[in-house]
């Protein structure tokens, strides 16, 4: 953002959804596309986070045409050198071998993280709530034999001691952690290599992490992530896709232009037709910076996004149109006022068999002409006292493949299309993040109020983060939910038993939920 708030709205908001003090900016962890980095303490004795997952300024074109000196010519080869002047004769060079080489080339690193969460549910009883406790750990390998060369591994264990082995679960649940399986996962998080050519085109290739648009809680522009982002997550877990990205930046005008071969975002590349495209655009006009982009994948309708972030005065907005024509997926039409629970009553299996679930009245159908998400909001930073400053902030988001109300949600999870934050057709949001007020310095508060309107159910969330010791934060939450039963925040089901095909699913009942509180501990090193 360009106005005279927008460098303490691009710390308040970086840290909104983890510490402020040692998680680094969302761009900075998703590949770096934003030129914003957060220092690391002073007596910190490796390099601070936004340099380890994303772009350092020593990896921009104007840092690096400063620092790139050229080293001193190679002496001759000696007697005990034929192999080298065999295979490359004086006159082969390595253009790489120019650049002055760093004395610690590798840097070993990681992140511990440990979590408990318990959901209370109406009319469950204190020894039936449910409670989880997912383990996280992270370990990267980052080498920088020099300033323009530069490869990142990042591997990913989960476990969660308190689930079923071998299950997941159907039912969506208030927290993030329902995608953490009981047994232990490795997972792949980033691999990459990344250099640049004449300090003009700078080339990523690998599984990385690309984040495009300007909303806080709805990216409907977010095209390059396999998973869309849980908004109220403390930490962003989600996995990076294969891409070759090619970044060349116009520095005279401070835009920046992007072209992207996609290998794996919507399916595994394995032939050339099956290889996506992306392009971005990112330019400046005046106060306000305006980025245009696009995806071609197989399989998949083309996808166009536009998104801005700009000033009023003391008020930062931002928006994000993503626009495509109709639909990947179908949308499910239940007959009017009826619900799904309804249906099965009314349409009984023969011979005392549970009702078929292909047999049900629900229409399949897919969206014609093109279909519209629409996100957009504003924050204002100000001052509540001499050294201290406040955020608050409200956002809205529109999506054309939303629905009305609730009636389809149990059937979009016998389907397997439930998803979280991206059901509804309407949604508001109404924030406030306070970083170190007073004399916590250490201590962090982030009040979020979520909505579905098209349902009218809600969550309020508070989130306070602390950082106890020089590489340990301390997080909590507690969250209510309140609203219509059976929307999407207060999310409750009761099924018979049904037929899938060949497949008889046991019945189902939920609770809508009405409290849920965690608490975490993280080490980064």
């Amino acid at each position: 953002m360009s106005t005279r708030t927008s460098l303490a709205l691009a710390a308040s908001l970086a840290a909104l959804p983890a510490l402020a003090q040692e998680r680094p900016s969302e761009g900075d962890l998703f590949g770096g596309d934003t030129p914003e980095t957060k220092p690391a303490p002073a007596d910190a004795p490796r390099p601070d986070e936004s340099s380890l997952f994303g772009d350092t300024p020593a990896s921009t074109p104007a840092a690096q045409s400063a620092a790139a000196t050229a080293a001193p010519d190679k002496p001759s080869a000696t007697p005990q050198d034929r192999d080298a002047q065999a295979l490359g004769g004086p006159s082969a060079t390595n253009a790489f071998d120019t650049e002055e080489a760093v004395e610690d080339p590798l840097k070993i690193g990681g992140r511990f993280y440990l979590r408990a969460y318990s959901q209370a549910n109406e009319g469950v009883s204190f020894s039936n709530t449910t409670f989880s406790a997912p383990m996280l750990v992270d370990g990267y390998f980052d080498a920088r034999p020099t300033e323009r060369l530069r490869g990142f591994v990042l591997g990913r264990l989960t476990f969660d001691p308190t689930r079923k082995a071998g299950s997941l679960g159907i039912v969506p649940t208030s927290t993030s952690t329902s995608n953490v399986a009981a047994d232990p996962v490795v997972l792949l998080d980033q691999a990459w290599l990344r250099f640049d050519l004449d300090h003009k085109l700078f080339i990523t290739v690998g599984k990385q992490h690309v984040k495009w648009g300007t909303s806080r809680f709805w990216n409907p522009t977010d095209f390059l992530s396999p998973q869309r982002r849980d908004p109220l997550a403390l930490l962003d877990t989600r996995t990076g896709a294969t891409m070759l990205k090619m970044h060349m930046p116009w520095e005279a005008k401070g835009w920046n232009f992007y072209v992207l071969g996609l290998l794996d975002n919507a399916g595994p590349a394995n032939t050339l037709g099956r290889v996506g495209g992306a392009a971005r655009a990112e330019v400046v006009l005046g106060h306000t910076e305006l980025g245009v982009d696009a995806v071609l994948q197989h399989g998949r309708k083309p996808r166009f996004g536009l998104d801005l972030s700009s000033g009023l005065g003391p008020i930062d907005i931002y928006g994000e149109l993503a626009l495509k024509k109709g639909s990947d997926a179908p949308m499910f039409r239940m007959p009017q006022g009826v619900s799904l629970g309804d249906l099965l009553g009314q349409f009984q299996g023969n011979g005392g068999m549970p009702p078929d679930l292909g047999a049900l009245p629900i229409e399949a159908y897919y969206p014609e002409g093109y279909t519209p998400q629409v996100s957009g909001g504003a924050t204002w930073t100000f001052a509540y006292s001499e050294s201290d400053t406040a955020t608050v902030g409200v956002e809205y988001f529109y999506n054309s493949m939303g629905y009305p109300g609730s009636l389809a949600y149990p059937y979009l999870i016998l389907q397997g299309q439930y998803q979280p934050f991206y059901l509804g057709r309407h949604y508001a949001a109404v924030y406030a993040f306070l970083s170190g007020p007073g004399s916590w310095d250490n201590t962090n508060f982030i009040l979020s109020n979520l909505g579905n309107l098209s349902d009218r159910s809600f969550i309020t969330r508070l989130d306070v983060t602390h950082r106890a010791l020089r590489y340990l934060s301390i997080e909590a939450f507690i969250a209510a939910n309140y609203g219509q039963r059976g929307g999407e925040f207060r999310f409750a089901l009761n099924l018979p038993a049904l037929r899938m095909g060949e497949q008889v699913t046991p019945p189902i009942a939920v609770a809508p939920p009405t409290i849920q509180a965690g608490v975490g501990l993280r080490i980064d090193l």
